[in-house]
């Protein structure tokens, strides 16, 4: 079971930065056809934009030097957890959790090395998100979202 559950987690994984990363080719050719802006029915429109920062403009952009520490520290954060998913024992949650977390950090990471940022595309503006992000962003959401609820149903097991 375990065996299989490490497996199906890698396999989350990769499916979300193969999602990430066609869905950001598709942004950037379609998109800039468009002017970069294409406005859509609902709450989300696409808006065309590199990140050369981390999450929420964070990091001070010293020109290469922050594209290359930030894609360096994608990768050993993304090692790291796949190390954790595929080498210890988890639950199920905490596993697929983790996967994408480091999903979202091989994205972005492949970002950097090939384009120089990351590619941000989702605009939900219009309900008053004021960030532009991607799939890979979104991967790390859930897989946060996945941790808090793994943590809560296993504190509501140890009280009984």
């Amino acid at each position: 079971m375990e065996r299989s559950a490490k497996i199906g987690a890698l396999s989350v994984a990769v499916v979300s930065v193969a999602v990430d990363q066609s869905t950001k080719g598709w942004a950037l050719a379609a998109l800039k056809q468009v002017g970069g802006h294409l406005t859509l029915p609902g709450p989300v429109d696409l808006t065309l934009s590199f990140n050369e920062s981390n999450a929420f403009g964070l990091t001070p952009v010293i020109g290469d030097a922050t594209r290359w520490f930030l894609m360096s520290a994608n990768l050993i954060v993304a090692a790291i957890i796949l190390y954790v998913v595929m080498a210890k024992s988890v639950r199920p949650l905490t596993r697929f959790g983790l996967a994408l977390i480091a999903a979202g950090a091989v994205g972005n990471a492949l970002d950097r090395l090939l384009i120089g940022a990351v590619v941000d595309f989702l605009d939900a503006t219009k309900i008053g998100f004021v960030w532009i992000f991607n799939v890979a962003d979104a991967s790390v959401d859930v897989g946060i979202g996945l941790l808090v609820l793994s943590a809560l149903l296993s504190e509501r097991r140890a009280r009984g």
